[in-house]
């Protein structure tokens, strides 16, 4: 009998420290959420300042998203960011400003490609995650756009990269007679 009742407290115990463990890694997961999510939403106000600030240029806008990603602490954070509030933003100005002036969206993406492209000549592998991001939103015109901005930045890093090559492969030694004596 005491042998039953042990058995059945030292089950009952490594249940309870069983079920603590898991209610203490679903709190850290849920603070995790909820840091991540602050996050995101820190980056989604920052983008819709952009959209509201670059509301009558979309060329500013699309040059502010590719500077913000790439200089961002958390590019894949700051892309996701644009995403949402592209799609998804929750702000009545800047749903107002979008659909006023479709440029805007196209801004957004054409930025995001932009950033996306330089990314991928340091990040290869962030580059591909957050071009993946970008198709499982499954909005054709924003992957249109992001993928226009990116072969734009593309060829303009290539341009850029064919003048530095010519430019080294001139012979920048003046041409002086030889010296008489």
């Amino acid at each position: 009998m005491l042998q039953k009742f042990l058995l059945v407290t030292t089950v009952s115990v490594a249940a309870l420290v069983g079920m603590s463990q898991i209610s203490i890694a679903n709190a850290e997961d849920a603070t995790s959420q909820t840091v991540d999510q602050t996050a995101l939403d820190a980056q989604v106000s920052a983008i819709e300042a952009l959209v509201l600030q670059f509301k009558d240029d979309p060329d500013g806008l699309q040059a502010a998203i590719e500077q913000y990603v790439t200089s961002a602490a958390d590019p894949e954070l700051a892309a996701n960011a644009v995403l949402f509030v592209a799609q998804n933003s929750n702000n009545l100005q800047v749903k107002a400003a979008l659909e006023s002036n479709s440029g805007l969206t196209s801004a957004l993406g054409n930025g995001l490609g932009a950033a996306i492209s330089t990314i991928a000549l340091t990040n290869p592998d962030l580059a591909t995650k957050l071009t993946a991001n970008v198709v499982a939103t499954g909005n054709t015109s924003l992957i249109a756009s992001v993928q226009n901005g990116a072969d734009t930045k593309t060829a303009s890093v290539n341009e850029q990269q064919h003048t530095n090559d010519s430019v080294e492969q001139q012979d920048s030694t003046p041409e002086n007679p030889a010296s008489s004596s």
